[in-house]
């Protein structure tokens, strides 16, 4: 198991190698203390298998409420978050992988017929495999398989997750057809241009950023900046400010000693009793109530 925290660039990339240039495939597991993980994102694609409640996901502008049982695609490059249900605990496994692992070489027709037209297609950015359909059923245990043989690494271990993991595609892929597009398109466009936004944030989130000085790094007008957060995220600036200094308060909360005031200052927020209003709307308690009754965990996974 692997249980480093997430660790991102100032582009929000996540900085962690997954495997080895051999094998570029890694497995995670998040317990119950595992809170939100904001918003980041990295080149590799990210099978999630849910075994225990139910997990808000966010992937780009698309919303999943995933229950027990159900998996989760997360394509290439795209901005994604979870979120957890107040109240209700889960347990989560990730399997995270460069496309070669399935492809081989770039120039292959793997690559050229299948996988580049589902990198590329702004419609299947994220796609939830739900237990009550068959074909969808059988993805997601090819997911949880995948994720097994990893963690337990028996004899040629590598050969029976790649084969797992195009099972999974040959699945998604086959029921998928009519999604598929080729090339570059208006939202690839938008989330590059978003993704630079989310770098200069990401870099200053400590401190006071106006949505003004986040368009400016895109060359563009506020109005478009909000225009571009809401087509790509389903956000507005302002609410993905707001969710990510949460999640980033939430460590600080489990893995620091630092006071409820530090810490409001060090994730940015405007004084100590806004963040305690937030807090206690996203989470139901107050960031001290929340301190008391959560111990640090080794599978929390947060930027830092």
């Amino acid at each position: 198991m692997i249980s480093n925290p997430i660790r991102v660039d100032e582009k929000g990339r996540e900085l962690l190698n997954h495997g080895s240039l051999a094998f570029p495939c890694a497995w995670y597991y998040s317990g119950a203390n595992q809170g939100d993980v904001p918003w980041h994102w990295h080149e590799e694609i990210e099978l999630v298998y849910l075994s225990r409640g139910t997990l808000q996901c966010s992937v780009g502008n698309q919303r999943f409420l995933l229950c027990a049982g159900d998996a989760l695609f997360i394509n290439t490059g795209i901005p994604h978050a979870f979120f957890e249900e107040p109240g209700i605990p889960y347990e989560e496994s990730d399997i995270v992988f460069h496309p070669r692992l399935i492809y081989g070489d770039v120039g292959s027709i793997l690559y050229e017929k299948y996988m580049l037209p589902l990198m590329h297609c702004p419609s299947m950015a994220g796609y939830v495999f739900r237990r009550d359909t068959d074909w969808q059923r059988e993805a997601s245990l090819s997911i949880k398989d995948a994720i097994t043989v990893c963690k337990r690494k028996p004899d040629f271990y590598e050969f029976t997750v790649r084969s797992l993991l195009t099972n999974v595609f040959t699945l998604l892929l086959g029921h998928n057809k009519g999604h598929l597009e080729q090339g570059e398109t208006r939202a690839s466009f938008l989330m590059e241009r978003v993704k630079r936004m989310l770098d200069y944030f990401h870099s200053h989130f400590q401190e006071s950023v106006s949505v003004t000085q986040l368009a400016a790094q895109a060359n563009i007008c506020k109005r478009e900046c909000q225009r571009d957060f809401k087509k790509v995220l389903g956000l507005t600036p302002t609410q993905y400010f707001e969710q990510y200094r949460l999640a980033m308060s939430v460590h600080l909360l489990t893995e620091s000693t630092n006071s409820i005031i530090e810490i409001a200052n060090q994730c940015g927020f405007q004084s100590p009793s806004y963040f305690t209003k937030l807090f206690r709307e996203r989470y139901g308690v107050t960031p001290s109530a929340f301190r008391l009754h959560n111990e640090p965990a080794d599978n929390i996974r947060f930027p830092v």
